[in-house]
Parts: C-alpha cells; sequence; structure tokens
C-alpha cells in the first residue's frame, strides 16, 4: 500500500475495476487515463492518500471514493459532502465489506481489510454530471494537497448540523444563528449546502422578509434540493397566501416555485401538507384521490387547517381511492415532466406491468418510498420475475434495494433488526441512517409511532449496553425531527417518556450532550402539560440517571434542570424535593470557594425556594464574579429581561438587584407582544432574552421595537444563564468606561 508495492498490482487492480458491467475503459479516452494516473499516484504514495474512480453501468455514472487507510474514512466522508453532498445520493455510509459486486471485489483486493471506499450514484442529467465531475476534480486536488492528519479538533460535521437542528426544535434563534455561522464557514460543506441551511434557519424562525429579499433565492428554488429545503420553500410560499386563497390566488402566487413537493411523503409541514394539496389541486387532480394520499400520510389534518383548502377539499366521502380507466401514458409523462411523483405511481397503476417503465416506476419508489409505490413495485415484481428487478437493482448497485427493503418492512420491526446482535457494524449504521431519513413520514402514518413505541419498551431493556447509546440518539433525532415537522402530534408524549426511561435506566456513559438534549426533549414534554404521577415519573427518571452529573463541572446543567422542572410542577408532585435536594445538597464549605458566583447565587436561591440549609459563606462582594466586580452602570439603568419561564427571570433579577441596586431591573414574560414588552425594549439600557423559553411572536416584536439597540441571549433557560447573560451585556454597554476609571 506504498512505494514498495509493485506496480503490477495496481495494474491488476485497474484492469479488474475497469471490466464489466463497468463500461468505461481505463484507456482510449485522455480525461479517463488522467484519472487513472491521479490515482495511480495516490496509491503508490508514501502514505496512500485516497483517490477517485469513475465507472459506468446500465447507463448509471457512479464515481468510487477509495481510501487505503480505515483511519482516512471519517475524514473523506466529510469532504465528500462538502463537494459534491448536494449532488448525489451520497448516505455517508462505506460499501459494505459483503458487497460482492465485481468493483468492490477489485477494491477490496488492493486495499484489503484496512481500506474501504464509498460510491457515489449520480443523477441521469449532463449538467449534474459535468458538475460532479468538475467537483471530484477539485476533491481529488484537495485530497493530493491537503495530506490527512490524525489529530482533529474540529468538531465533527455531524455533530455540527445536530446541534443546528436541535437548537431550531429549542426556539434558541440567536444559538441557531450561531452554529449556522459556524457551518458557513466550514470548508467541509459545499456552498450549496449552506444556502440550504440558511433557507431553513430562515424558515424555521419565520423570517419570511429576509428570505423573501435574499440574493441566492432564485439559485435555491432552480437547484435540485433536499426534501427539508423543499419543505421550507412552500412555508415561504404559505406564509403570504391568505387563509380563504382558492386555487386562482394559490396558481398566482406561487407561479415561480413550481411543484416543490411531488409525493406527500416529502412534507415536512403544515405548510408543506397544505402546498402539497393545493399544487395537486390546480394540476387537475380530483379532490377525493388527494385527500386520501394525506389521510394515509398523515397530513390531512394539518392541510384542513387552511379554510379555503379545506373547502376545495371537501367530499362526500373516501370511495375507494383504486385508479380506474385506460392507462395514459401521456399523462405519465406530464406527471414526471412537473414532478408530480404521486400523480406518476397512479398513472403506472393502470399500466400492465413493463420491463421498459420498470426502471421508471423503481426511481418513483426510491424518491417516495411510500407503500403504494411500494406495492405496486412487489405486484410488478411478481408478474415481470425475480430476474428483471434484480438487473435494473444491479444496475443502480443496489442503492436504492436497501432503502426499498426498510421502507417496506414495518418500522417496529426494522428498529429491532437494526439493533440485533447478529448484523454487522456497517449494516446496522445503514440501518440507522435509513430510519433517521424515513422517520417523519413514517411516523405521521396512523398508528406507527404507537407501535414504535411499543417496540422500544422492550427493546430499550434488552439490547447491549454498547448499543443501547446508539438507539437513544437516534430516538432523540426522530422526536425532534418529528416535532419540527408536525408538533405535539397524538402519542409523541409516550415516545419521550419512553425516551427518558431508556437513557435514565441504561446510559451510564455521562454524556453531556446527550444529557443536554435530554433536558430539552423533557422541556417539550412539560411544556405540552403532564399530570402530577407523570411528572413524578420523569423526576425520578432524572434522578436515577443523573449520577455522573453530580460533579462541580455538571452544577450548571443541574440547576437548570431543576428550573425547568419548578416552573411546571403541579401542585400535587413531589418528586422534585428529592431531585433538587440531590443536587444542592453537594454545595458546602468544600466546594463553595471554587464555585462561580454566578451558580452559587443561583443554589443559595433555589435552596430557600426548596427549605433546604445549606452551609454557604455569606453573601459579599468577595463573593461577586470578578466581571460584576468591574462593572459600574450609571444610576437608573434600566435592565429588561424577558423569559416565559418567569420563575427563573425572578431569580435573576434578585440577583442582579443584590449586586446591582441602584440599577432598575425588570422581568417579563409576555407571550404576546404588549404594550409594556414593547416600551421596554425602546427604552431599555441592556434586553436579555432567554430565547430557548420564549414566545416566537414576542421575540419578534422585542427585535422590532429594539430598532439597532443590541439584544443579549441566555445559552440556556435556567436564571443563571440569564445573569450570565446580563453580566456580558453590562460589560459590553458599561465595561469599557469602568475599566478605564479603574485604569487611571
Amino acid at each position: 500500500m506504498n512505494s514498495g508495492i509493485p506496480k503490477a498490482t495496481w495494474s491488476k487492480f485497474v484492469t479488474a475495476f475497469f471490466s464489466r458491467p463497468n463500461e468505461i475503459s481505463a484507456t482510449g479516452n485522455e480525461a479517463i487515463e488522467r484519472i487513472v494516473t491521479q490515482a495511480e499516484a495516490a496509491w503508490l504514495a508514501n502514505p496512500a492518500s485516497p483517490f477517485v474512480l469513475p465507472i459506468k453501468a446500465s447507463s448509471w455514472t457512479y464515481w468510487y471514493v477509495i481510501c487505503p487507510d480505515q483511519g482516512q474514512r471519517l475524514w473523506v466522508r466529510d469532504l465528500i459532502w462538502a463537494y459534491v453532498g448536494s449532488w448525489t445520493d451520497f448516505s455517508g455510509q462505506p460499501v459494505p465489506e459483503d458487497s460482492d459486486l465485481p468493483m468492490d471485489q477489485a477494491v477490496r483486493a488492493l486495499t484489503g481489510p484496512k481500506g474501504c471506499s464509498y460510491r457515489l450514484l449520480i443523477p441521469r442529467d449532463a449538467n449534474v454530471e459535468a458538475r460532479v465531475r468538475q467537483s471530484l476534480v477539485l476533491l481529488t486536488r484537495s485530497l493530493a494537497a491537503r495530506p490527512y492528519r490524525r489529530v482533529n479538533l474540529t468538531l465533527p460535521l455531524g455533530r455540527l448540523v445536530g446541534d443546528f437542528w436541535d437548537s431550531c426544535a429549542s426556539g434558541a434563534e440567536a444559538r441557531s444563528e450561531e452554529i449556522l455561522n459556524l457551518l458557513e464557514r466550514d470548508q467541509r460543506l459545499s456552498r450549496a449546502n449552506k444556502l440550504f441551511l440558511r433557507l431553513q434557519y430562515l424558515a424555521a424562525f419565520e423570517q419570511w422578509d429576509l428570505l423573501k429579499e435574499f440574493d441566492e433565492l432564485p439559485d435555491l428554488i432552480r437547484l435540485d434540493r433536499p426534501v427539508l429545503a423543499s419543505d421550507a420553500l412552500a412555508r415561504l410560499a404559505m406564509a403570504s397566501l391568505p387563509d380563504t386563497a382558492d386555487l386562482t390566488a394559490f396558481m398566482r402566487s406561487t407561479t415561480t416555485f413550481g411543484c416543490l413537493l411531488g409525493s406527500s411523503t416529502m412534507i415536512r409541514s403544515s405548510a408543506g401538507a397544505q402546498y402539497y394539496a393545493y399544487w395537486a389541486l390546480s394540476s387537475g387532480e380530483p379532490a377525493e384521490v388527494i385527500v386520501a394520499r394525506l389521510l394515509e400520510s398523515g397530513w390531512l389534518d394539518q392541510a384542513n387547517e387552511r379554510s379555503g383548502l379545506a373547502t376545495l377539499l371537501s367530499v362526500p366521502d373516501l370511495a375507494d381511492r383504486t385508479p380506474t380507466g385506460e392507462p395514459d401514458l401521456a399523462k405519465l409523462q406530464l406527471a414526471l415532466d412537473g414532478g408530480r411523483l404521486d400523480a406518476a405511481i397512479d398513472v403506472l397503476a393502470l399500466v400492465p406491468p413493463s420491463a421498459t417503465l420498470l426502471p421508471v416506476l423503481l426511481e418513483l419508489v426510491t424518491k417516495t418510498l411510500n407503500s403504494r409505490s411500494i406495492q405496486l413495485l412487489q405486484r410488478w415484481r411478481k408478474q415481470l420475475g425475480e430476474s428483471e428487478i434484480q438487473e435494473i437493482l444491479s444496475g443502480r448497485l443496489a442503492a436504492s434495494g436497501y432503502q426499498i427493503a426498510i421502507a417496506a418492512e414495518p418500522l417496529g420491526v426494522t428498529l429491532k433488526t437494526a439493533f440485533a446482535d447478529d448484523i454487522s457494524a456497517t449494516e446496522r449504521a445503514q440501518a440507522i441512517a435509513e430510519l433517521r431519513a424515513q422517520a417523519v413520514p413514517r411516523l405521521m402514518q396512523a398508528g406507527v409511532l404507537r407501535e414504535v413505541v411499543d417496540v422500544l419498551r422492550p427493546l430499550s431493556r434488552s439490547v447491549d449496553s454498547f448499543l443501547l447509546t446508539d438507539l437513544i440518539d437516534l430516538l432523540l433525532d426522530m422526536e425532534r425531527d418529528l416535532f419540527l415537522a408536525a408538533g405535539d402530534v397524538a402519542g409523541i408524549q409516550d415516545l419521550r417518556l419512553t425516551i427518558v426511561e431508556a437513557w435514565a435506566l441504561g446510559d451510564e456513559s455521562g454524556d453531556r450532550h446527550r444529557a443536554i438534549r435530554l433536558l430539552d426533549l423533557v422541556g417539550r414534554t412539560l411544556t405540552t402539560g403532564v399530570s402530577p404521577a407523570i411528572f413524578d415519573e420523569l423526576v425520578e427518571s432524572l434522578r436515577a440517571g443523573w449520577t455522573p452529573f453530580l460533579t462541580d463541572a455538571d452544577l450548571s446543567l443541574g440547576l437548570e434542570a431543576i428550573e425547568v422542572l419548578v416552573t411546571v410542577r403541579p401542585d400535587a408532585a413531589v418528586a422534585l424535593q428529592v431531585f433538587a435536594a440531590q443536587i444542592l445538597g453537594r454545595i458546602g464549605p468544600h466546594n463553595a470557594r471554587r464555585i462561580d458566583a454566578v451558580f452559587l447565587e443561583t443554589v443559595r436561591i433555589l435552596a430557600s425556594d426548596f427549605g433546604l440549609e445549606l452551609a454557604l459563606p455569606p453573601e459579599s462582594d468577595g463573593i461577586r464574579p470578578k466581571i460584576a466586580l468591574q462593572i459600574r452602570p450609571p444610576k437608573g439603568s434600566f435592565v429588561a429581561i424577558y423569559s416565559l419561564m418567569e420563575p427563573a427571570a425572578n431569580r435573576a433579577a434578585t440577583i442582579v438587584r443584590r449586586w446591582y441596586p441602584e440599577a432598575r431591573v425588570e422581568t417579563f414574560t409576555d407571550k404576546v407582544a404588549s404594550a409594556a414588552l414593547r416600551n421596554a425594549a425602546k427604552q431599555a439600557d441592556l434586553l436579555v432574552i432567554a430565547d430557548r423559553a420564549a414566545a416566537h411572536a414576542a421575540t419578534d416584536a422585542l427585535k422590532k421595537a429594539r430598532g439597532r439597540k443590541p439584544i443579549h441571549y441566555a445559552l440556556g433557560k435556567g436564571s443563571a444563564s440569564l445573569v450570565e447573560a446580563v453580566l456580558a451585556g453590562l460589560d459590553a454597554i458599561f465595561g469599557g468606561a469602568s475599566h478605564g476609571v479603574e485604569d487611571a
């Protein structure tokens, strides 16, 4: 695997790789010969570096990215996403070790068990193929110019993107924008993917005016987009459409957008469901067919939230939706050209099984992954024979075959299979990736969420401990994505309680990041409202799993947990007293002096609220943080604190008033944009917002009223986070002047 390897080994590999079914020859084409030469140089280097090679099979173009060393896998994966992720079907998973395709066998013979490879399927589009080739040329240069280094202090790209979505789900607009800014500076992401994230950020926080003025909006409309980006555009289109709009008004206002969502399985929001229904109706599809699709996919109620659309969709009954009549291939082509995938499937349902149309059906199944398209494929499979299907699948290198297999199984069955002991790590990773990708459309279907919860309870107790954290992370992602798409749908509370229970009883890793995510989930659970018995059950679960976090370093997380819980504690609930004592009772003379003053003051107030007597040092300037001692705001300085967690805001105000008695400190907890809230935004010297615990409408009003004056955001929901934001804000406004006086 270095310069000592005879060139004969490379020659043997090239001969095998560029043999059938690969329709590309290694010689006779100057561009291909140049690629092969670059690949050979990378392979014979010391150490060997990754390289790329193309194949063409059954008229489909693929590119292999081959890693001589498994240690290069994650680095190369991120670079692929950065350079060509938006143009291919790349899932982030390497080629399975047991693949028997000739090209895969040739690669394994070259690299041995120490290497791996990725396979990228390119859409059948000359422009896309050209762009991918250009991007891969840049990728090849990057691989050659920047040798792999094992030490990488940057956060994994997947973690950053996951944190971005977590912040969106928590309503933390400032934190979401902060992470987005990091992602937009990250060279591992392509320009297109950065645009998609910016689009989804603006849609998540309903910044429609900014999105309409976004210079790249025309590019976003033209690009081949991921589903979430298409749904974000649908939300933009529906935001300016009156609730009573008819088809004429819809068509007039959406001419630039086109068919954003070609299948009901692509819907990711109420607005997306409404756009899908309007567009299908405007294309001449019968209302009863559209209603049946929306009902099957779980989005009918959301579509009917618009009164104008509800009128258009109202039908006397839901008769059998099985298409009838003569097959019309012209209608099929019209549906395909318009991107209406569900309509194309309905046409194919009337057509006798055909080997000629089988690739079209397979493409539709892969893009929609809905039960109707899969059932149609299974019917064609029986009538055409397995060989016809396998020939097409092998032409696509079985990339879609696995997706279809996952979609055809009940979701609960797939979950159990993914965490079984007898599958390989590669198969498990692929299954988990597909479960994440298919979670929202599958969980929205009637009864599926209930089925999943029933499977999870015994599964979380039986799965091996080393797999349990992967299961919990997957479930946290599924709950977050479902909440972002549809809010608090029926059954999501049971899913949340199951996740908390699984974490409490089996996760002993002490992973702080996972605990923070879980606390966000608990917050969503409590916001929806729970009985005293369920509240106590949640608290007991947290207490059972909190042992790794009973440290000074994790005190801030513990305080936030207490404050999140106490804000909504039902009168009859009793378990929180013990949990609070477990966290607060750790603080005493042995560690109080080394705990940050902000947290110590929060502990002091919370202990008093719970009737706990702690041996804490007396209140004095000596325990104030250094930054607080350095800041001297003028008498009468106005500090406004906004949070929906009123007790936390009041505790924060108490601490700030204690440290700055001459300052005016007021708290606001309005869910709507009141006059008092607007006036405070205009007049306050410092405005602090806990956007993780805030109403979106009120936050928007504060920002508008504030104008160009700065706003400071708390990182968390608790009083300590609010006080830290106040100190940072006061330092930014008055700290320079105070420091100057002291220095003089």
